[in-house]
């Protein structure tokens, strides 16, 4: 985090868009903010738009109509639709760095911080973000770590957030015994930074006196281990889901041939994978898919299967 730290403060002082990169959880709109405090722009308005948040689209207007002579956070940029991409694009393309105007059109001067959870690179390959914004929010990153890459931080945050969530609630700062620092360092924290310090709260909820014991961990804990990771969820889940956001993300384009090209992105990758499973046995690949050979050929050039070369067999 100290690392983190010194690259926020080199890119606080640059005037121009930059890309928070990072799972939920991580800490992106503290990042955010601590780009806006170390700056220039530190006097000015710090404004957040979380497009999960909102259904009217026209608000990211309002949001940089606010921020004007500050920043303005974009929360999961991803899912912003295409209009108000556009928006934010022209905004950048007014803002030159260091306030210069940069081409035609009115002034603006924001900063635009964005973050997202997601590979910003496959939506721009799917046709779903604007490849330009893209080039120009990631032209300067800053990647947010999860937790469990980083579990030398974890004893800091327990102490950190022993000493904050405590003093809110009018309590002593929390202490542990060593196997409960055990347990906490064993678990992956999948909600990160957010999630541990909702743990620390809890655990200050709980606390009689003394310091914190293994059996208080294991009553916090429990709650939270048993959610259901994605890679657990059935694949039904797993594909409403997809499309779910697939839907969210197709603000602003014509939606025609929605069945097809949803699909086709399934079909595909699926013969594929059965493909390179049989070696390229058309004939097994067909009797696993439960189609005719001469349907699977068919599919084959219709969703341009990529079917890669078998070296041959050795005498």
């Amino acid at each position: 985090m100290m690392d983190l730290r010194d690259r926020v403060k080199e890119a606080a002082f640059v005037d121009a868009p930059v890309l928070i990169e990072g799972e939920r959880g991580t800490g992106r709109e503290r990042v955010a903010r601590l780009l806006h405090e170390l700056g220039p722009r530190k006097n000015a308005g710090f404004v957040r738009v979380d497009p999960d948040d909102e259904d009217d689209p026209p608000r990211v207007d309002d949001e940089l109509v606010r921020a004007v002579g500050g920043t303005l956070l974009v929360k999961e940029i991803a899912h912003v639709g295409r209009g108000p991409q556009k928006r934010l694009l022209r905004a950048i393309r007014r803002t030159g760095s260091a306030g210069r105007r940069e081409g035609s059109g009115e002034f603006l001067d924001v900063r635009v911080v964005a973050a997202t959870g997601v590979d910003l690179s496959r939506a721009v390959a799917d046709e779903l973000f604007d490849a330009e914004l893209y080039e120009r929010l990631g032209a300067m990153r800053i990647v947010v770590p999860p937790l469990r890459r980083r579990s030398e931080d974890v004893p800091v945050l327990l102490d950190h957030f022993g000493r904050t969530e405590a003093r809110d609630l009018g309590l002593d700062a929390l202490s542990y015994t060593p196997r409960a620092v055990d347990k906490l360092l064993a678990y992956s924290w999948p909600g990160n930074v957010a999630e541990l310090r909702d743990v620390v709260r809890r655990l200050c909820l709980r606390r009689r006196r003394g310091p914190i014991e293994l059996s208080d961990v294991e009553v916090v804990l429990p709650p939270i281990v048993e959610r259901v990771p994605i890679e657990q969820l059935s694949f039904e889940e797993m594909v409403r889901a997809k499309i779910s956001a697939l839907l969210q993300r197709m603000e602003g384009y014509a939606m025609e041939d929605l069945y097809d090209e949803v699909i086709s992105r399934v079909e595909r990758p699926l013969i594929e994978l059965v493909l390179e499973r049989t070696g390229n046995n058309q004939l097994k690949a067909a009797e696993i898919l439960g189609l005719n050979r001469n349907t699977l050929r068919k599919k084959i050039a219709e969703r341009q299967v990529k079917v890669s070369e078998t070296p041959p067999k050795k005498k």
